[in-house]
């Protein structure tokens, strides 16, 4: 039996019930005429009583949760508790699909890659966090509207009407001309499209980087080899030339085979620190040793033309010797190089809150400020003339960034142009030996 069938043999029994008894007994005391007229009546207050529970009802289903559930007894009090449980479990499922949609959105948002929703019209239906930033459309206020209205570069259009799956579009941002942005268009259903953007700047930076590192590299290393080629050449034809002029070019070869063993050697050396995260040995590394041996190194690269000084008032370092010695003394080695004769060096080891402070000051040259973001790029020169003739590689300082990174060190320069530079490494006080 049907659900209707219970609740339309209630309600039979408890409306239609009563008017035949009262029209029988009514008939068998006053006639058949006062009968029918009890039943007429008692009918209509059955009519006015359903019609009455009929509107409790509309107006309950109106705005359920308005007022409390109307308690009318009988079958529409059965219709009445079914269609309130119907209705909250109803508003449960609803809350649980509203959660489940809310943390979709949530995650959505949380993706770092562009996301839009278009229909067959490419009319924006949806879209994430990321997608407000690399095509700098928003809702409520752009829904509906149709993208290549608000990306309005040359060959968008082109490409959305006709995608190529294999390949992808790519946008530079408007509002901000450095990031550059890689679309693709995905099949979603059969009338939608995802419009998918991943932010490829720093890919395309980085591939900038190695395009130009290799570049630099084969320039650094042409050089030196095109001046030996050149004297080897000489060399073959032993008639031209005295023995003054091949000790003269020997030696003249002899320092650019020099020059590009340690480029070489600088390669290797930035190549291995790229790609280890820690160094491979640890030690308490005593700074005042240390700082006596660069002082010593940087008075036979100076050959007396500069004043050095020493100050080491801090506790021993933790980290790799080596590699520390390695960093300082290119700091010491390029304060030498660009200082001219009597000018002043003072290296320094000491504490400032609490950290330890590794500083290089000269009185040299100086370096203007639009450089010093750059120096510690592979192969940057501030003055490529000057450098080549002071002997660097333009690795130096690369190296040193990097090492101080292992050893969790910071490096930062100071410098005005005339009046010379300040390099200084700080690490953390966790690296430093505590004196207890």
């Amino acid at each position: 039996m049907s659900p209707a069938g219970p609740w339309f043999a209630k309600t039979l029994l408890t409306g239609l019930l009563p008017i035949v008894c009262l029209a029988g007994l009514v008939w068998a005391l006053h006639g058949p005429a006062a009968g029918w007229a009890a039943a007429a009546l008692a009918f209509m207050l059955v009519v006015v009583v359903q019609t009455r529970r009929l509107a409790v009802l509309l107006a309950w289903l109106d705005s359920p949760g308005s007022a409390g559930f109307p308690d009318t007894g009988g079958a529409w009090g059965d219709v009445f508790l079914r269609l309130s449980r119907k209705l909250r479990h109803d508003a449960r499922t609803l809350e649980a699909v509203e959660a489940r949609l809310r943390s979709f959105r949530d995650a959505m948002d949380a993706v770092p890659d562009g996301l839009v929703i278009l229909d067959a019209s490419h009319r924006i239906q949806w879209h994430n966090r990321a997608a407000e930033a690399h095509l700098g459309i928003r809702l409520p206020r752009d829904t509906g509207a149709i993208i290549e209205q608000l990306v309005r570069t040359p060959g968008f259009a082109d490409y959305l009407g006709s995608p190529d799956p294999t390949a992808s579009f790519l946008l530079q941002s408007a509002a901000l001309r450095t990031r550059v942005y890689a679309l693709r268009v995905v099949p979603l259903g059969e009338q939608h499209k995802l419009l998918v953007s991943l932010d490829v700047t720093d890919a395309r930076r980085v591939e900038s980087m190695r395009s130009e590192f290799v570049a630099n590299v084969s320039h650094e290393l042409r050089t030196p080899l095109t001046v030996v080629s050149g004297f080897l050449e000489h060399f073959a034809d032993e008639g031209t030339m005295s023995a003054d002029q091949r000790l003269h070019f020997a030696r003249l070869m002899s320092d650019q085979t020099a020059r590009m063993l340690s480029l070489v050697d600088d390669l290797l050396t930035l190549s291995r620190l790229e790609a280890e995260d820690a160094p491979a040995s640890e030690e308490d590394v005593d700074m005042a040793d240390l700082l006596a041996q660069l002082l010593s190194e940087g008075q036979s690269l100076s050959e007396g033309r500069h004043r050095l000084a020493v100050s080491c008032r801090g506790p021993a370092l933790r980290g790799d010797r080596k590699e520390l010695h390695s960093a300082f003394g290119n700091l010491v080695s390029n304060a030498i190089r660009y200082t001219p004769a009597g000018g002043a060096i003072a290296i320094e080891w000491t504490l400032r809150d609490g950290n330890g402070m590794f500083s290089v000051r000269d009185s040299g040259v100086g370096i203007a400020a639009q450089h010093l973001p750059r120096l510690t790029e592979r192969f940057y020169r501030v003055d490529r003339g000057r450098s080549r003739d002071t002997g660097g590689t333009g690795l130096g300082l690369a190296i040193v960034k990097h090492i101080l990174l292992r050893h969790q060190a910071t490096l930062a320069i100071e410098s005005q142009v005339g009046e010379g530079s300040t390099f200084c490494a700080e690490f953390p006080a966790w690296r430093l030996k505590s004196e207890v």
